[in-house]
């Protein structure tokens, strides 16, 4: 996803992006075989790994889709695996499969972050369900991401001033009170809010103010704190 201060727009509809991907690992070649199949039917993308290590370096940041591994393998378990991931920042979903599952497993599971945790014996209508949810979920976490990105380069463009300015803009702070709060002449805030909304591309405080929830900036420093 690329914008440019002319067309930022927080609240576009998150349906653009690469294809996902359905990671599928298991030692058992042919549980792997099924579930692919069972992918392949509802149209899903698949790539499937026997070896956790050669699944992680196929992963990167920018990686949208799921993975579905099984939570007993002998090189690393599911649950190490998720955990390694989280490790390397890599926010892809993980699904946990296991003929063991316990009530042990899914409190670890879900509370180390797995976003689904189902025995096997599950029918492929219960696999593909768990699957599509974790995928718009992915999609849903890279959109807001990549939102957040773009609204934080946007806002490196403005100085310290004008993020103290920017500040108190977005508390609804008027001209005259940003010129006694900044010990400013009122001439100089407008050219400062002039200044801020020519960067940012945008036309008035609202606009501002999504930019500024997109970026997920604390609105309730203080402009002093601008820049920490």
């Amino acid at each position: 996803m690329t914008m440019d201060s002319s067309s930022f727009n927080p609240t576009a509809e998150a349906d653009s992006g690469p294809e996902p991907t359905v990671y599928l690992i298991d030692d058992h070649e042919v549980e792997l075989d099924l579930m692919q199949r069972w992918c392949r039917q509802a149209g899903l993308k698949t790539e499937v790994f026997d070896e956790p290590n050669v699944l992680l370096a196929r992963l990167e940041q920018a990686t949208v889709g799921c993975l579905v591994a099984d939570l007993r393998m002998p090189q690393i378990s599911g649950l190490e695996l998720q955990a390694e991931l989280a490790r390397r920042d890599l926010t892809i979903p993980v699904i946990l499969v296991t003929g063991h599952g316990d009530a042990e497993n899914c409190r670890a599971a879900f509370k180390q972050g797995v976003f689904d945790f189902i025995e096997k014996g599950f029918d492929s209508i219960q696999f593909i369900d768990s699957i599509e949810k974790a995928i718009r979920s992915n999609q849903r976490d890279r959109f807001r991401y990549e939102v957040r990105r773009e609204a934080r380069l946007l806002l490196e463009k403005i100085s310290r001033r004008e993020n103290e300015v920017v500040l108190l803009l977005a508390n609804g702070m008027p001209l005259k009170g940003i010129a006694q709060e900044l010990k400013i002449s009122v001439q100089t805030a407008s050219k400062h809010r002039s200044s801020i909304f020519l960067k940012l591309g945008i036309d008035n405080e609202v606009d501002l103010y999504k930019m500024l929830l997109a970026a997920e900036v604390d609105l309730d420093k203080n402009p002093e704190q601008a820049e920490e």
